[in-house]
Formats: structure tokens, sequence, C-alpha cells
């Protein structure tokens, strides 16, 4: 029987595709991308829910029986988390100037983050077929606040030390300086589809060839 790559993107709005004509985000270019490189076909599952904080998605994936199942039978992971706990953080910051908000929004994420990755490698315990996951990091959605691109390279620092052989770190945020007007839509805050087109390009080059052949059996 042919092998079927099956891809979970697991996240909020850039998962979904939010932005984007048709929500077709950076998930569905990459898991054409996929197909192409690999000559098979890949099964999506689209796991992606608007507005979703950290929080959230670690609530998911612990209550979810669906998603755990998802998670133990994926080839490829994408995870999309984290532009909700900062956007949260940044309103009261705004009114109040007062970072304690950010900090703590960055405190949150950094345990949800690790707790979202301990759940996902208790999960595949005793399951031999390798996977791959790509996290994404954020580039800046609230540019138009000066101080956010400090705290924004705060949260993608903390990602690289999530990295492992199987676990790769996809920082968008250099791609995404001075680029508002070109890859963000009309509401400034997420992606138009210039811009989930370079998201989808950072993946795939972080995402080698070589590493994705070896799901192939």
């Amino acid at each position: 029987m042919d092998k079927t790559i099956n891809y979970l993107a697991f996240g909020d709005s850039l998962t979904v595709g939010f932005g984007a004509p048709d929500g077709r985000g950076f998930v569905y270019s990459f898991k054409m991308k996929v197909e192409q490189w690999l000559n098979v076909p890949v099964q999506l599952i689209q796991a992606g829910t608007n507005g979703a904080t950290t929080s959230e998605l670690l609530q998911t994936l612990e209550s979810d029986p669906q998603i755990q199942k998802d998670i133990q039978e994926a080839d490829i992971i994408t995870i999309t988390a984290g532009g909700n706990d900062l956007i949260q953080a940044a309103i009261p910051f705004f009114y109040q100037n007062d970072p304690a908000f950010l900090k703590s929004a960055l405190q949150t994420y950094e345990s949800n983050y690790k707790e979202i990755m301990a759940k996902i490698e208790t999960l595949r315990q005793g399951i031999d077929t390798p996977y791959v996951i790509a996290l994404i990091g954020l580039y800046n959605p609230l540019p138009q606040v000066p101080e956010s691109a400090y705290w924004v390279q705060r949260f993608n620092l903390f990602l690289r030390k999530l990295e492992q052989p199987h676990i790769h770190i996809v920082q968008v945020y250099d791609a995404f300086i001075g680029q508002d007007t070109r890859y963000l839509s009309d509401d400034a805050i997420h992606p138009n589809e210039d811009g989930y087109d370079e998201l989808a390009r950072q993946v795939e080059s972080v995402v080698s060839l070589q590493q994705l052949q070896q799901l192939i059996p």
C-alpha cells in the first residue's frame, strides 16, 4: 500500500488562514509543497481555531480525544501559537502603559508551550514512526505599538529552547519587518495571501526534503 503523509495543522487563526481568500493560508501551500517534494498524497487535518491562546490550545490538547488521536497518527505537525496571548496583553498595556501585562503573557506562553510539547511527546510514546514538528514563531502583529517589537522577539527567543532534531523552529519575524502593507491584510494584524505565501516559504526553508523523506518507509 502506498504511503499517505498525515499532516496535522494545529494552532490559532494563522493555521486557519484567516485574512487569506477562502482561508487558504500557509497550511495549504505547505501541504502542496510536501506532495510535490515527496510525490505522495498528503492528508491534511486542519485543527486551527481563530483567536485561540496557548491556554486554549493546551486545553484542547488535554481534553479532545480526536486531536490526541490525530497527534499520534501525524507524520508532520505545524503549530502556530502565541500571537493572541501577546495581543490580549497589549490592550491593557496600551491603556495603562504597564509592561507587567506583557511580562505575564510571556510567562504564561512559555509555560503553556512547554506543556503542549510535553503532551505531544507523551502522546507519541511507544510510537516508533518518525515525525516532524515545525513551530512557527511570531511576526510583529502590532507594528503600531512601539514596544511590541521587543516583546515579540522575547516570545521568539523562547521557542529556540524547544528545538530538537525532529522539532524545527521557523522564525518569520525578519521576513515581515517593514512589509506591513505588503504582507498584512486589511485588519493590519493577520497576513494576507502574500503574507501566507511568505510564511509557507519560511516553513519550507526550515523543514528540509531530507527530513521529510525519512517519513516514507
